[in-house]
């Protein structure tokens, strides 16, 4: 005999639940902390706000709001892009003023130390 799988529910309410949005943990951590490390802390705010989103995401799935997932994991792919545009704006403003303000300084020392 071979193995017959058990039917398929007919019920027109049963329905399959929807895939696990992503919940960008990992990337608004990465942000968050290369934030810290490389520029001002101002960006802390918003990955820390995503990380919290990020956390929401597989507790509403697994608790079966689905739609309060994807709002979640939505919010928390925002605030992972506002977090590492601001990273960039701020390695951007260190280069150049790293350039501008560097080069200020070189000169003040030749003018100062001039034999």
């Amino acid at each position: 005999m071979s193995y017959v799988p058990p039917p398929f529910p007919t019920d027109p309410s049963f329905t399959s639940p929807p895939l696990k949005p992503k919940n960008w943990l990992t990337e608004n951590i990465a942000a968050t902390v290369l934030g810290l490390l490389c520029c001002c802390g101002v960006n802390a705010i918003t990955g820390i706000i995503g990380i919290v989103f990020s956390t929401q995401v597989d507790n509403k799935y697994n608790a079966g709001d689905y739609l309060g997932a994807e709002s979640a994991a939505n919010t928390a792919k925002i605030m992972f892009y506002v977090t590492a545009g601001l990273v960039a704006l701020g390695l951007i403003i260190n280069i150049v003023s790293f350039f501008i303000y560097g080069g200020l300084m070189y000169n003040q020392l030749q003018n100062n130390y001039r034999i």
